[in-house]
C-alpha cells in the first residue's frame, strides 16, 4: 500500500491533463499512438489522457478562444471609373470557435497554435467583408436607389455563404459602419465618354 498509493497518484498526475489549461483557453491533446484526441481539453472540466503515460508520446496544444473582434475595412475604384468609380466599406466582426470545432480545425492540420488561429480567423473576417461589399456593388449597379443599410444581416449572410468557406467558426458579430457607393449613374457616362474618345483617337490615327 506505502508504493501503490503514491504510484497511482504520480499516475494520476501523469494524465491529469485538465490543469495545465488557463481559463479562455483549450487544449488539444495529440499522441502518436492516438493521434489528435476527439475531446478537447477545457479549463474546469475533468479530463484524463492514458497517452501521457508513454515517455515522449503525447503533447498538449493550448490555443486561446477568445472572440476576435476587429473593424474591417473594403475599399477600391470600379475599373477606369476615377472619382465617380471609388467605393468604400467598414465592418465591426467578431468571431468565435468552439472547442469542438477547434479540435476539427487541428486534424484538418488548418491550425497548429493560437497564432494560427487568428491568422485563419482574420482571413475569414477580410473574407466576409470583401464578399459582403462585393454584394452591395452589385445591388447598387442594378438599382440607384439600392442602400447597403437596407439589407438585413440575415439575409446578408445567406448570401455571403462564410459556411462554406469557414464551417467551423461562427460570425456574432457583423455589422456595416460606414459606407460609399459609387455613383453608378456618372460612373457609366464617364465609362462611355471615354469609349467615344478612345474610338475618336483611334479614327485620327488610322
Amino acid at each position: 500500500m506505502l508504493i501503490l498509493i503514491p504510484l497511482s497518484a504520480v499516475v494520476f498526475f501523469i494524465g491529469w491533463t485538465q490543469f495545465k489549461v488557463k481559463a479562455e483557453n483549450v487544449g488539444v491533446v495529440i499522441s502518436k499512438t492516438s493521434g489528435v484526441s476527439e475531446v478537447p481539453v477545457e479549463n474546469g472540466v475533468f479530463s484524463w489522457h492514458w497517452q501521457f503515460l508513454v515517455p515522449g508520446n503525447a503533447t498538449l496544444r493550448t490555443f486561446s478562444i477568445k472572440p476576435l473582434n476587429v473593424t474591417e475595412s473594403v475599399a477600391g475604384e470600379l475599373s477606369a471609373g476615377g472619382a465617380y468609380g471609388s467605393y468604400s466599406f467598414t465592418f465591426a466582426v467578431s468571431l468565435t470557435v468552439s472547442p469542438e470545432n477547434l479540435v476539427r480545425l487541428v486534424k484538418l492540420n488548418r491550425v497548429t497554435d493560437s497564432d494560427d488561429l487568428r491568422s485563419y480567423m482574420e482571413q475569414a473576417a477580410k473574407t466576409v467583408s470583401q464578399l459582403a461589399a462585393d454584394y452591395y456593388l452589385k445591388k447598387a449597379s442594378e438599382n440607384q436607389d439600392f442602400r447597403p443599410e437596407s439589407v438585413r444581416r440575415d439575409d446578408l449572410l445567406r448570401v455571403i455563404r462564410m459556411y462554406e468557406d469557414f464551417p467551423e467558426l461562427e460570425l456574432t458579430v457583423f455589422a456595416l459602419t460606414s459606407s460609399k457607393l459609387p455613383d453608378f449613374e456618372l460612373y457609366r457616362r464617364y465609362r462611355t465618354h471615354l469609349f467615344y474618345e478612345q474610338e475618336s483617337a483611334e479614327n485620327e490615327e488610322s
